[in-house]
C-alpha cells in the first residue's frame, strides 16, 4: 500500500526553496489579514452581534478589484465608523482606513475619497439588511413574553439633488430651488430593548397609516401594537385580527365620538362596543373587504391625565384587550403612555447620531445609509444592555460619547487581556450614565439661542440679489 503522508516535510523547502509567491496571492494575503483585523476590532466592541461570516461575504458580482483595499469588510467597518462619529466627513473615514494600513505596515490608500466613495455604493443593500436583521433579533432575545411594538413616522432633510428631488420632492409650499428634498420615515421599534426593528420610507405626500400597512408582515402572534390616533382604522385593526397578531392600542380617532352609555359596561369610562363595518375603501379589493367581519367589537377606555402644573387632559383609547379582568383600565393607559418613548427614539437618532439630515446624494446611496443608521442605533442599544443599563434610563448620548473617547483605547491595547479589562470598564462607565428621573418636567419646542438674522433664499441661487449688510 503505497503512503502519501509526507515525511521529513520541512526538507523540501530547505533544499528545493518555497513555492513562489505570485504578486496576486499576496495582494489577496494583505487584504484577507486586513479583513480579520477590521472583524477583530468589530467584535471586541460589539461581541458576536455582528457575524463573521457576514462580514466576510464578498461581492458575487464581480466588482470589487483586487488590488483595492476597500474590501466590503474595511468599507463597511468605515462606513459605521462614520455614523457613529455624527457629523465625520468621507475624508475622516478615510484617515481611519490610513491609520489601520499603517498599523499593519501596509501602504496607505490614496487621500483621494473617491475611491471610498465608490466603494460604499458598492455595498449590497440585501447584504446590509441582513446585518440590521441580525443585529435587531439578537437585539430583543429569547423572552417569553410577547413583544412591546410602537410605531410612528418622521421626517428627515435630504441634499438638493435633482435624483432625490425627482423621487422625495420638497415641499409643495417651497419655491423651486430655495428647498430640500424630505423623505418620510416610518419606523417600528420594541419598547423594552429599544431595537429599532424595521422602517419604511416614501416621498412627503404619503400617510403614514398606508406605511404602517407594509409592516403588517413584522408582526407576530402575542406583539402588542401601540400608535396614535393616525392609524385608528377599523380595516387595520380587523386585519390584525385576521391575521393572527397581537392587540393593539390606539387612540381614538378625532372623526369618531364615543358614547360611553352604550356598549357592555366594564367599569367607569370602560365599555367594548361593536363598530359596525364602513364602506369599502377604494384601496381594498372586494374580496378582501368580503372576508373581513360585519362588525368589530372593541374596548373603549377614557384616561385622564392630571399632573400639577399641567393642564387635565382625557383620552379616549382603543384596544382590543377586551378581558377587564387581565387588563384593567390604568394598565391600558399606562401601555398607551409609554408610547411617547418612540419620540425620544427619534430623537436620539436624528439629534444624537443627526440623521435628521442624511448626506449622500442619491437614492441608492440614502438607502445604505438609512440602514447604516439602524445598524449602529441597535449596537449601541446593545452596549447598553450588555453593560446592565436600563433602556429607558440609559443615556444614549452618553454612550455616543464613551464609545468615541473608549474605541482607539481598546483597539490600541497590547494585548487582548488588555483589550478585555477596558471594554469592561467601558460598559461600567456607559451604566453609570443614567438619566436623572424628572417628573413633571416640561421641554417646550422652542430654542432660547437666537439664530443670526441672515435672508431667506427665496429664489435660486443665480437669480438671488443679496441685500448690502448696513454696516
Amino acid at each position: 500500500m503505497f503512503n502519501r503522508t509526507p515525511f521529513l516535510s520541512g526538507f523540501r523547502s530547505l533544499l528545493f526553496g518555497r513555492r513562489p509567491v505570485s504578486a496576486e496571492e499576496k495582494i489577496l494575503r494583505e487584504r484577507a489579514a486586513t479583513d480579520r483585523l477590521c472583524a477583530t476590532q468589530l467584535r471586541t466592541l460589539f461581541g458576536r452581534w455582528l457575524p463573521l461570516e457576514l462580514l466576510h461575504a464578498r461581492n458575487k458580482s464581480g466588482r470589487n478589484s483586487r488590488h483595492s483595499v476597500f474590501t466590503p469588510a474595511v468599507t463597511f467597518w468605515a462606513f459605521l465608523g462614520q455614523v457613529l462619529d455624527p457629523g465625520s466627513s468621507c475624508e475622516k473615514a478615510l484617515s481611519r482606513v490610513q491609520a489601520l494600513c499603517a498599523l499593519q505596515g501596509r501602504a496607505l490608500p490614496s487621500s483621494a475619497t473617491g475611491a471610498y466613495c465608490t466603494a460604499r455604493a458598492r455595498l449590497s443593500v440585501r447584504w446590509l439588511g441582513r446585518l440590521c436583521a441580525h443585529v435587531a433579533e439578537g437585539l430583543m432575545g429569547a423572552g417569553g413574553e410577547g413583544r412591546l411594538l410602537v410605531a410612528d413616522g418622521t421626517g428627515v432633510s435630504l441634499p438638493d439633488t435633482p435624483a432625490l428631488q425627482a423621487r422625495y420632492p420638497q415641499s409643495g409650499g417651497q419655491k423651486p430651488g430655495c428647498g430640500f428634498p424630505h423623505m418620510k420615515l416610518l419606523g417600528l421599534f420594541d419598547l423594552r430593548s429599544g431595537a429599532w426593528l424595521a422602517t419604511i420610507h416614501s416621498h412627503l405626500r404619503v400617510h403614514d397609516l398606508p406605511l404602517l400597512r407594509r409592516l403588517f408582515h413584522r408582526l407576530r402572534r402575542g406583539d402588542t401594537l401601540i400608535v396614535d390616533r393616525a392609524f385608528c382604522s377599523w380595516f387595520d385593526i380587523a386585519r390584525l385580527r385576521a391575521q393572527g397578531s397581537g392587540p393593539r392600542v390606539v387612540r381614538l380617532h378625532q372623526a369618531r365620538r364615543a358614547d360611553f352609555r352604550t356598549g357592555s359596561r366594564l367599569g367607569r369610562d370602560d365599555h367594548t362596543v361593536a363598530w359596525p363595518k364602513p364602506v369599502r375603501p377604494r384601496w381594498m379589493d372586494e374580496r378582501t373587504y368580503a372576508a373581513l367581519p360585519a362588525s368589530l367589537v372593541v374596548r373603549e377606555v377614557r384616561s385622564r391625565r392630571e399632573q400639577k402644573g399641567f393642564r387635565t387632559t382625557a383620552l379616549i383609547l382603543v384596544t382590543t384587550l377586551l378581558d377587564a379582568a387581565t387588563h384593567p383600565r390604568e394598565a391600558v393607559t399606562d401601555l398607551y403612555a409609554r408610547r411617547w418613548r418612540v419620540e425620544l427614539f427619534f430623537d436620539d437618532l436624528k439629534t444624537t447620531l443627526q440623521m435628521d439630515r442624511l448626506r449622500t446624494k442619491s437614492p441608492a446611496m440614502v438607502q445604505r445609509e438609512l440602514l447604516l443608521h439602524m445598524i449602529a442605533y441597535n449596537l449601541l442599544r446593545r452596549l447598553i444592555a450588555r453593560g446592565g443599563g436600563h433602556a429607558a434610563r440609559a443615556s444614549f448620548k452618553g454612550t455616543v460619547d464613551r464609545l468615541q473617547t473608549w474605541t482607539w483605547v481598546i483597539w490600541g491595547a497590547s494585548t487582548a487581556r488588555h483589550a478585555t479589562r477596558c471594554l469592561r470598564h467601558l460598559l461600567d462607565t456607559i451604566a453609570a450614565a443614567e438619566v436623572p428621573h424628572r417628573p413633571g418636567r416640561r421641554e417646550p419646542r422652542a430654542v432660547k439661542r437666537r439664530p443670526k438674522s441672515y435672508q431667506l433664499l427665496t429664489r435660486p441661487r443665480h437669480l438671488f440679489h443679496e441685500v448690502p449688510h448696513r454696516a
